[in-house]
């Protein structure tokens, strides 16, 4: 960590920050985790700040060494560095860089997520409170304040189990919409613009997705990337499967139901590189299932581990499951990650956004 410090300080010194200054004005805040941003000329503001920096999954808190280490770096590590569900292996959910208050200065504000805590005897530190604040120095950033009457209350703070997952959950969720519009700003228009006819849906895909099929209502996407690692190249797939059906009532949402329907699809559809292999849900670490508002209904959300039966390739898989009620359609979009040389956790969120992505169109569908 402190070595990651230097580097940034080096590069802080190295490559002067192109700065407008910090605006006097800010973004309002909620008073809790689920307030809303009060209104204002939110987009004009936002226009003038720089770009966050700082790398996905990564958050700094800025706090002294010695409130540090009387009981917040045990909260952090607590509800930070905890495992990302379902990966086969240990990855913790975010990267944690402590920095000084005297450091914290024009380099590290715009930083991509801020935690940053006033811990004092005051008057209005008497009851320890969570403020986040969106875009406060640069576009897209989460600022979240911390404010305590000792680095015990505040470390108390962090493990209540509502607030700490909550802002949790929230960095989470903003890193999945980031990679979104990263997306979005480079995007396969002529793959997107076939689903929304041949499936009647919308959604974001990567320039680099390509089709693999799509019939029946069924639709098999991937990317192919290569990445360098130990002076080598090594293939990275992620995919997106996407199914419709017609749609028989609230027992489809069942997790017993939703599993036998993912394997019975991927058994048929989804063929590995030798004969005769296919993809299955592995149930060694039993899968996930959690019961979700998406786009304003409701939604079935899952996390599991997948392998491929008849060879040795596995990885982690996230799908949604909704009612498209204009078709009466249940939709399932999954994503599925294969990184046998790399942490899963980023490619994981990366195709999360794109199953997120994926929304009901106005359109008549196609059928190839």
């Amino acid at each position: 960590m402190q070595t990651h410090v230097e580097f940034t300080r080096c590069l802080r010194d190295c490559l002067p920050l192109i700065w407008s200054g910090v605006l006097s004005l800010t973004l309002a805040a909620c008073s809790g985790l689920e307030g809303e941003v009060e209104a204002g000329s939110v987009t004009s503001r936002e226009a003038l700040l720089p770009g966050k920096l700082g790398p996905s999954g990564e958050v700094v808190m800025v706090v002294s060494e010695s409130l540090w280490n009387r009981g917040v770096s045990a909260a952090v590590d607590s509800i930070f560095l905890g495992p990302v569900k379902v990966l086969p292996q240990y990855e913790p959910r975010f990267d944690v860089v402590r920095l000084d208050p005297s450091e914290f200065d024009r380099f590290w504000k715009p930083h991509r997520n801020l935690v940053v805590f006033d811990i004092a005897d005051r008057i209005d530190t008497q009851e320890p409170q969570m403020r986040v604040v969106r875009s406060r120095f640069s576009k897209g950033q989460i600022y979240v304040e911390v404010k305590a009457r000792t680095a015990q209350a505040a470390a108390t703070l962090l493990l209540d189990p509502v607030q700490g997952e909550m802002l949790v959950d929230l960095l989470e969720e903003e890193e999945a919409k980031r990679y979104a519009q990263w997306f979005a700003l480079d995007r396969n228009e002529a793959l997107e613009e076939r689903i929304q006819q041949e499936h009647g849906l919308t959604c974001v895909l990567p320039r680099d997705a390509r089709l693999v099929t799509s019939d029946g209502g069924f639709a098999w996407i991937e990317r192919n990337l290569t990445r360098m690692k130990g002076g080598q190249n090594h293939d990275v797939q992620l995919g997106i499967v996407l199914h419709r059906t017609p749609y028989a009532g609230p027992a489809d949402f069942s997790m017993d139901r939703i599993l036998a329907r993912r394997d019975s699809l991927l058994k048929a559809r989804i063929s590995g590189p030798n004969p005769d292999s296919h993809m299955v849900t592995e149930f060694r670490l039993p899968p996930q299932y959690e019961e979700v508002s998406f786009r304003g209904g409701f939604a079935a959300k899952m996390r599991g581990l997948w392998k491929m039966e008849g060879d040795f390739m596995g990885g982690p898989w996230t799908s949604i499951a909704w009612v498209d009620e204009a078709r009466g359609q249940l939709v399932s979009v999954d994503g599925y990650v294969y990184a046998p040389y790399f942490g899963k956790r980023e490619y994981l969120r990366e195709v999360e956004a794109t199953v997120r992505s994926f929304a009901p169109a106005d359109t008549k569908i196609n059928s190839p």
